[in-house]
């Protein structure tokens, strides 16, 4: 289990009505929380925000313009 910490966040009022549609008003902060662990849990690679690529989006060095 996570210790929770109580704080005010400012939301434009667009983002806190599509907060509020999709996880209804008592489930805003487990929303956020999700939202906000997925974004800074995961392992930032050295290349930056690069998506991954497979060899089909790679050419030939031969290959012509």
């Amino acid at each position: 289990m996570f210790m929770v910490r109580k704080t005010t966040i400012l939301l434009r009022e667009d983002l806190y009505q599509a907060l509020k549609e999709r996880a209804g008003p008592k489930g805003i902060s487990k929303l956020i929380n999700e939202i906000l662990a997925e974004h800074f849990a995961k392992g930032r690679s050295m290349f930056g925000a690069m998506r991954p690529t497979d060899l089909s989006d790679l050419r030939d060095h031969r290959d012509r313009i």
